[in-house]
């Protein structure tokens, strides 16, 4: 089944997309072993919503649980009741996070539409 998502409902994910990547690139950066000068050098100049790209997170989306603590709440706040929508977003940057790949509007839509409500 697909879904037809409005302009407001997409930017209302995006941002909690980001905001989701923020979370777990600050924790990815608490969470690192070793020498904490090596682990702020390979993130220095990173802004916080793409440190999860440089900084190890988790190798399975059920290891992301930690990082993404708390993420949606704010969506569930803007988007009531539409608890597919928060799936697929966070299905979506699990994904992201155990591929290490960025965020793009294309693949977000992709899954957003795909998911379906």
């Amino acid at each position: 089944m697909t879904a037809t998502v409005t302009i407001d409902e997409f930017l209302a994910c995006e941002v909690a997309v980001l905001r989701a990547l923020e979370l777990a690139g600050k924790r990815c950066r608490g969470r690192q072993n070793g020498n904490p000068r090596q682990n702020r050098a390979h993130a220095n100049g990173v802004p916080d919503y793409l440190l999860y790209t440089r900084l190890f997170n988790a190798d399975t989306p059920d290891g992301c649980d930690r990082l993404l603590d708390g993420a949606w709440d704010h969506l569930a706040l803007v988007l009531p009741g539409r608890h597919a929508m928060y799936e697929a977003c966070d299905i979506y940057v699990r994904g992201l996070l155990v591929r290490r790949e960025p965020h793009t509007r294309d693949r977000l839509v992709a899954a957003l539409v795909g998911h379906g409500e």
